[in-house]
């Protein structure tokens, strides 16, 4: 999606907000508390981390990149390891419900690569 800030953090912010499992992770809301950036709060797993699965490259756009070279969105057991792999206890569906949160869909998107 394009790195367009203000866009991004008013999606994030929204969808975050009504996303029925952040509870699960109190960091985000206690950085977001603190006048943190909505940007800065969703890609903060990034290359420099230490990630299993998947991370944020922030260039001119953001984009959701797979550690492994033969990772497939399209691959359930894929998706599952991913899932099991980022902390929470989130179900697949609850990661799908904040993709689509509100004005996250209405950012331009690329696919996983």
């Amino acid at each position: 999606m394009a790195h367009d800030k203000l866009g991004v953090d008013l999606a994030f912010e929204g969808a975050w907000q009504v996303w029925a499992y952040r509870d699960q992770f109190p960091q985000v809301d206690t950085d977001l508390r603190k006048g943190l950036d909505g940007i800065w709060a969703m890609t903060h797993a990034d290359e420099q981390k230490q990630v299993w699965v998947l991370f944020w490259e922030t260039g001119r756009e953001l984009t959701v990149c797979a550690v492994q070279s033969d990772w497939d969105v399209e691959d359930p057991a894929d998706l599952e390891y991913a899932i099991k792999t980022i902390d929470g206890d989130v179900p697949a569906e609850g990661w799908k419900a904040l993709a689509r949160g509100p004005h996250l869909m209405d950012m331009p998107r690329r696919p996983i690569g």
